[in-house]
């Protein structure tokens, strides 16, 4: 009786041991599994944690909150394509302009996760400091030697982000170093004289290919250029081809279509077209040799100049840099609001409630430069920020799309639809409309994101006759 009763006291020791090696990875992977991004089974550095604080819970908590944070790392620089980590504490001053459903599933994200960490402590005082810590370890990674791969997250190698054919066990430390090497396109490069800034190669700009034609005739007097967000090229090009025919209209001539390459976020869309680069970090401050952006360039030539935004001027600092490279009036959320209708995605104007505003500003006299970066394609993909709640059923049957493929489609058409008809109740002939992509738009699973082709947005110029 006295030996049944130790053997199930060691058993339940052991089991608990399993427990503390096993229990703290599971967030993670699911994580991964939800996400659909690169992550081994087993990360090394949960397996020596486990190891190094047996005995120790409050050691345990607290490496396990690193490693948790490692975690979340891995997974961010794998879905926002960036290697610099210090990218994260600048997201996080977008909070107070998050979308709430965002920030309370957030706060339920860390109670969930609260819960679990106890749960991992309490597992580990019950499986350590015993020596059957050690040996479920060793058989571990044994197992991760002599299977090294385990067939179960399918994606192709080629992909930056996604579903890799995952190790069975690897090391947080070193698959960051690996990621950073996958991602050296992201960082090499860099010219000493503008920093963390890379220019990008000629003619890969939507505003680049602008000027090529422009060669050789007159330079249009009101020009918009309109950076559309997360309007990213479809493999289907049946998609694509619907994106241009929605701009066939009377008075309107299309004079250039085609595909630049994109790379990164928001702010790199922007910046690549303003000014030709390519920041490598979100917080920025200034912006290096301004005077060569287009606002400046055309201030020299006598443009006005302005530039529309949705959101708070807080977002990626753009009230600070705006006015640097050229742009002498900006209309941000403060400035719209009075006239448009605030959207849920984040808070931010609704695009259709000022387009009549930004084509009616080009009226004004003398040459009018206008630039306007759109928000409400941005994920979340949010069916109520859509000007009418029919929009989905003109859009995603032709299509044949459902869930966030038909979210994001309504969105792009909606406010395509609505840009389309302040030009045509405001026409201003000889006015030039510059629409290209500022990313490819991003999803949460695999299926949407294989939709589109990774590092390629379209573009396309139009001219009012």
């Amino acid at each position: 009786m006295q030996h049944g009763k130790q053997l199930a006291g060691e058993w339940k020791t052991a089991s608990a041991a399993l427990g503390s090696l096993l229990l703290p990875m599971l967030p993670g992977l699911a994580a991964a599994l939800t996400l659909q991004v690169y992550r081994p089974w087993f990360w090394a550095e949960f397996l020596l944690l486990a190891l190094a604080a047996r005995g120790r819970p409050l050691w345990f908590a607290a490496g396990l909150t690193v490693l948790w944070l490692a975690d979340f790392l891995f997974a961010f620089a794998q879905i926002n394509l960036s290697s610099d980590y210090g990218d994260v504490l600048e997201l996080l001053g977008f909070l107070p302009y998050a979308n709430t459903s965002w920030i309370l599933a957030g706060i339920a994200g860390l109670v969930a996760l609260a819960a679990w960490g106890w749960l991992c402590v309490r597992v580990h005082r019950m499986g350590s400091p015993g020596r059957s810590m050690l040996l479920w370890a060793l058989a571990i990674m044994g197992v991760a030697v002599a299977v090294p791969r385990l067939d179960g997250f399918n994606h192709t190698e080629d992909k930056l982000y996604g579903i890799r054919q995952a190790k069975l066990a690897g090391s947080w430390m070193l698959d960051s170093r690996f990621m950073q090497q996958a991602m050296a396109f992201y960082e090499e490069g860099y010219a000493p004289d503008v920093g963390v800034f890379r220019p990008i190669a000629p003619k890969q700009s939507a505003v680049s290919r602008f000027s090529d034609l422009n060669q050789g005739a007159a330079m249009p007097d009101k020009l918009l250029l309109v950076v559309v967000e997360s309007w990213g090229l479809a493999r289907n090009e049946v998609e694509n081809q619907f994106w241009r025919d929605l701009w066939r209209a009377p008075i309107l001539r299309q004079l250039d279509t085609g595909i630049v390459h994109s790379q990164g976020s928001t702010l790199q869309g922007e910046l690549r077209e303003l000014c030709g680069l390519i920041p490598q970090t979100l917080r920025i401050d200034d912006v290096p040799q301004a005077e060569n952006c287009l606002p400046n360039r055309l201030r020299t030539q006598g443009w006005q100049t302005r530039a529309f935004n949705g959101a708070s001027p807080r977002m990626y600092r753009n009230g600070n840099w705006y006015p640097q490279i050229g742009f002498a009036q900006r209309s941000f959320l403060p400035e719209l609001i009075a006239d448009g209708r605030l959207c849920s995605n984040m808070p931010g104007i609704c695009d259709y409630s000022i387009t009549d505003r930004v084509i009616q500003t080009l009226h004004e006299p003398g040459r009018q430069f206008s630039y306007w970066m759109t928000l409400n394609s941005h994920t979340p993909y949010k069916l109520a920020d859509l000007s009418s709640p029919d929009v989905p059923d003109r859009v995603c049957p032709v299509l044949q799309l459902e869930g966030a493929r038909c979210a994001h489609a309504a969105l792009l058409y909606d406010f395509m639809q609505s840009l389309k008809g302040a030009l045509l109740r405001h026409p201003l002939p000889g006015l030039r409309i510059v629409l290209v992509g500022d990313h490819q738009p991003k999803f949460f699973d695999a299926d949407s994101r294989d939709a589109f082709i990774e590092g390629q947005v379209p573009y396309l110029v139009i001219e009012v006759d």
